[in-house]
């Protein structure tokens, strides 16, 4: 089921990674370009950057972060100890963001 959830999200328009991995930062699955190495580094410290943000501005939680240029990552805290990470270019981040919304259960309540 989670394997399909993300081949679903890697076939949306842009996006080249499909990752979910959990509140350590741990890959716990992807779908992606083959041959492509999961850029699950850089969405753990995208999410670590805006949490320690957040918390110094006094904020309030993080539940989505998007980052855009000429590549685009958006990082969805799915639960507690889940986190969804779609990176690519092109495309629109609000079928991104729906998408993940669609499957969010499946996301949030995947066993380690």
């Amino acid at each position: 089921m989670l394997q399909r959830a993300l081949a679903g999200l890697y076939r949306l328009d842009g996006v080249q990674q499909a990752m979910l991995f959990d509140d350590s930062g741990s890959l716990l699955a992807s779908v992606g370009d083959e041959g492509a190495i999961p850029p699950v580094d850089h969405a753990v410290d995208v999410l670590s950057a805006a949490l320690e943000a957040a918390d110094a501005l006094g904020l309030g939680a993080i539940y989505e972060v998007w980052c855009e240029g000429k590549e685009r990552t958006m990082i969805d805290v799915a639960s507690p100890t889940r986190v969804v990470a779609l990176s690519g270019s092109g495309g629109r981040l609000a079928r991104w963001r729906h998408a993940i919304d669609r499957d969010r259960r499946i996301f949030a309540t995947t066993p380690q």
